[in-house]
Formats: C-alpha cells, structure tokens, sequence
C-alpha cells in the first residue's frame, strides 16, 4: 500500500466515523447521513482498490487518472444540491402552511380578546379529539 493510499483510507475512516458519530448523537439526521455514508464508503473502497481509480478513468474515458476523482466529486457534489434543494422546498413549504395557521390562531385570538362573552365566539372554540385531546384541525401533519 502507498503512502496516499494509507492517507486517503485514515481520511476516509475518520469521515465516515465522524458521520456514525453525528448520527448517534441525534445531531444529523439518518436521511442526510445516508449521502455521506456512501461517499465515505466510496472513498475507502477505492483507497483499498490499488487500480480502482486508473480503473474508473477507463470507463468514463478519461486519460489523466486523477481528473476522474474530480469527475466523481462533482458528481456528487451535484447530487447534494439536488436532495438539499428538495428538503428545502419541502420545508418552505411547511413553513407556508404553518405562518397561515398561526395566523388564523392570532386572529381568533384577537377577536376573543375583543368580544369574551360574544356567542358567536363559541364558534372559535376547536373542537377537541377525545383521544388524543387535542384540537381536531392540528391532528394532520404538516
């Protein structure tokens, strides 16, 4: 085994750990440590693999062995901006729905603030699920 070889397998152990570790401790979330799991499992299959690079070049048709690390790293590069641009409109979104009922929440709020014992706000009250006793209309997920 090469010198760069040792490197890159040390870097990609200590990666791949780092992600195991962030998981276990609930600060990343399993569906985005799965991207980086795969990559730090690439990284040391290919570390182990003396050819696998050479290899790799051959397939796409790259001459210059080293460009296909940059090819695969801007492959998954993309990849990432792709399955965080949907978690963020996935969470925009959320966010809409979740500004409106606030909303709605502040806006019976202040009409029983302005009119306590008006009969029309009993209408404002929600009505509770007797399972879970909370209001029926935040039962659904967002």
């Amino acid at each position: 085994m090469s010198r760069v070889q040792i490197v890159v397998l040390i870097t990609s152990l200590l990666v791949t750990g780092f992600i195991v570790e962030q998981v276990r401790r609930r600060r990343l979330a399993v569906e985005y440590s799965l991207i980086w799991i795969v990559a730090g499992l690439g990284m040391i299959g290919l570390s182990l693999w003396k050819n696998g690079v050479e290899y790799l070049a051959d397939l796409m048709g790259i001459y210059y062995a080293p460009s296909a690390i940059f090819v695969i790293f801007g492959v998954l590069v993309f990849v990432l901006c792709v399955h965080f641009s949907l978690e963020i409109s996935k969470l925009s979104s959320n966010n809409r729905v979740l500004i409106q009922r606030i909303a709605l929440l502040e806006d019976d709020l202040k009409k029983l603030k302005e009119h306590p014992a008006n009969p029309e706000n009993q209408l404002l009250q929600p009505q509770l699920n007797r399972e879970t006793g909370t209001p029926w209309e935040f039962d659904k997920d967002v």
